[in-house]
């Protein structure tokens, strides 16, 4: 009765309410359609969370790294080669002031009195971008000038240790003998870096004038020509160079086939030696 009603009053057909109502059936699938089922409706509303959470966590995350990257890496620590008494960090630049700096820390005497034997470690750092780091050997080699064949460097490991040792007399303070400079070098290679000690005797010389002060009227030309000659110390095989008055003025020995110690002082061999022996001994 209502769609008769409807028909007389607005002066339509019944087959036009008919298709208006299949169009409006129509436009509500579709608009149910776009809008998706209920299933896609929560699917789309985790992804949506999934994917804000990825993106905070994802600024932290950059975050994070740049505060990391902004906090400067501190200088590693060096495990010494032997056991030391004191410690004196020395900072190097590239101004070529290796050898004055290093002597000018290895000469400070000592604060330990009632000690005989004194070793103090020398730990150098270098400073680049404003970051302290570590001196690589072939850095060290060339900051001190010494002209080292190339296959003896590379033998050698970034492992050193540069340091004094003082001798005090029994129960005084004053000192017997003054602060003497030493070297010791690791090797990853015996037989290239023993090689390599062999072929440097041609300039070696020369290269350690400066740095130990030799006790020699030679000219660094002149101390070249000198030959080193084979010693027995401490039931090893050294090498000594002596002065034009036949008095022993650098070493050099390898105490074991992985420590290669070079000083002035037979008293700082002996003393290296004992301590690298007792490092080296294994507790049962």
């Amino acid at each position: 009765s209502d769609m008769a009603d409807t028909v007389r009053a607005n002066e339509i057909s019944v087959i036009k309410v008919a298709l208006a109502e299949q169009n409006k059936r129509e436009r509500e699938d579709l608009y149910r359609k776009v809008e998706g089922t209920p299933l896609k409706k929560t699917f789309w509303f985790i992804g949506g969370l999934i994917i804000i959470a990825g993106a905070i966590y994802g600024a932290y995350y950059i975050l994070k790294q740049k505060d990391k990257n902004d906090i400067p890496p501190q200088v590693a620590k060096v495990e010494s080669i032997i056991s030391f008494d004191e410690n004196s960090p020395l900072s190097l630049t590239n101004d070529k002031s290796f050898v004055e700096k290093i002597k000018s820390v290895a000469s400070e005497p000592s604060t330990l009195k009632n000690k005989n034997d004194v070793i103090k470690m020398i730990t150098l750092s270098q400073e680049l971008n404003g970051v302290k780091k570590g001196i690589p050997v072939s850095t060290l080699f060339s900051g001190l000038g010494f002209t080292a064949p190339s296959a003896l460097v590379r033998s050698l490991s970034d492992t050193y240790m540069v340091g004094s040792y003082t001798k005090y007399p029994e129960g005084g303070s004053a000192i017997n003998d003054k602060q003497r400079l030493f070297l010791i070098l690791q090797t990853k290679d015996y037989e290239y870096s023993y090689a390599g000690m062999l072929e440097w005797e041609k300039t070696m010389p020369g290269n350690m004038m400066d740095i130990f002060d030799f006790k020699t009227n030679d000219t660094k030309i002149k101390i070249n020509e000198r030959k080193f000659k084979d010693v027995i110390l401490n039931n090893k095989d050294s090498r000594i160079l002596y002065n034009e008055n036949d008095e022993p003025i650098l070493y050099y020995m390898f105490v074991d086939k992985k420590n290669l110690v070079i000083t002035d002082s037979y008293d700082a061999i002996k003393e290296i030696s004992s301590r690298l022996l007792i490092k080296n001994i294994k507790p049962l």
